[in-house]
């Protein structure tokens, strides 16, 4: 296995041929981390600059780490955008990468629960933050090694009926392990790895 970085554990392909990668707060994406250390690490072909939209439709400066490979494409926005400087959020959009204790896009609410060791607060879906989490509660996952929290954004089982949907939808906070979150059949949707700006 390989260790670059972000720990990409098991960056090395595996005997199928497909790439996986735990992603974590060190080296090039540690909490002190810039642009030029991203080049450093994984090759100037492989990082470019692009101005994104954030959830609320702003566009923001940011860097992007395999941006043509959707198996290991990751973007990483930064606290200071002008310069490039000190990451605030890493968001995990190749297809094969995973977070903290080998949870992935698909991991049920139950898996994370349990890898958190607690239950945690939820935001409703079907806005602007839908599905991203509140806090979770003290638990392994709100204070990862690097000093980051693992921030994944959720989504409910879009095959249940709209009375589920519409119970766990909208601004409002829920607990992991609450009914309505249960019947929604709730699932990690994407994977993100975010910094306190201190």
């Amino acid at each position: 296995m390989l260790r670059l970085g972000v720990i990409l554990v098991a960056m090395a392909l595996s005997a199928g041929g497909t790439f996986a990668a735990e992603l974590a707060c060190e080296g090039p994406f540690a909490k002190d981390s810039d642009h030029k250390r991203l080049v450093a690490a994984f090759g100037h072909a492989n990082v470019i600059r692009k101005a994104i939209h954030d959830p609320e439709g702003a566009e923001v400066r940011a860097s992007i780490v395999f941006p043509k490979d959707s198996v290991r494409r990751v973007v990483v926005l930064w606290f200071d955008e002008k310069a490039l400087k000190r990451p605030a959020r890493l968001v995990l959009e190749g297809s094969s990468w995973s977070g903290p204790q080998g949870l992935r896009i698909g991991s049920p609410l139950e898996v994370v629960e349990t890898a958190n060791g607690r239950p945690f607060t939820l935001y409703g879906f079907d806005w602007d933050y839908g599905g991203s989490t509140e806090s979770w509660n003290g638990g392994a996952l709100g204070n990862l090694s690097g000093g980051c929290a693992f921030a994944p954004i959720f989504e409910p089982d879009y095959t249940t009926s709209d009375e589920i949907q519409n119970a766990v939808s909208g601004d409002t906070q829920f607990a992991s392990d609450s009914q309505a979150m249960r019947a929604a059949k709730v699932r990690i949707r994407s994977l993100h790895l975010r910094y306190p700006r201190k």
